[in-house]
């Protein structure tokens, strides 16, 4: 019988091993799932940073765009105020221009109207003194 202990203790030794083995193997299992895990971890986390990353440059184009916009309408509006002015200016130097003419024309009615008076009162007082 010391051969049949001698397999019997050989199966029981091969059993023990496979027992011992199969934690090993459970925790190379838990192992390989905790490195999955980590590593979708990590490339989700990668891909949050690149998303962060976009995100901020949208927000900076944002920014950009909106500076520009506002830029534009500061320009537009110093355009059309100095348009305004110089329309204003023209308006104005027709109207002085308008008003000196007036005026021209009355002085000389005016000088007119005098030299004819002149000349009556002239006539009224030789006539008177003969």
């Amino acid at each position: 019988m010391p051969d049949a202990e001698q397999v019997f203790i050989a199966q029981e030794e091969e059993a023990e091993e496979k027992v011992k083995k199969a934690p090993k193997k459970a925790e190379q299992a838990a192992g390989g799932i905790l490195d999955e895990t980590q590593q979708r971890a990590a490339t989700a986390y990668a891909a949050y940073m690149e998303a962060e990353h976009q995100l901020e440059e949208a927000y900076k184009d944002q920014e950009k765009q909106a500076e520009r916009t506002y830029n534009e309408a500061i320009e537009q509006a110093r355009k059309a105020c100095e348009e305004s002015i110089a329309q204003s200016r023209k308006v104005y130097e027709e109207s002085i221009s308008q008003a000196l003419r007036a005026r021209d024309e009355a002085e000389r009615k005016a000088r007119q109207a005098r030299g004819e008076t002149i000349e009556r009162t002239w006539a009224v007082f030789t006539k008177a003194r003969k």
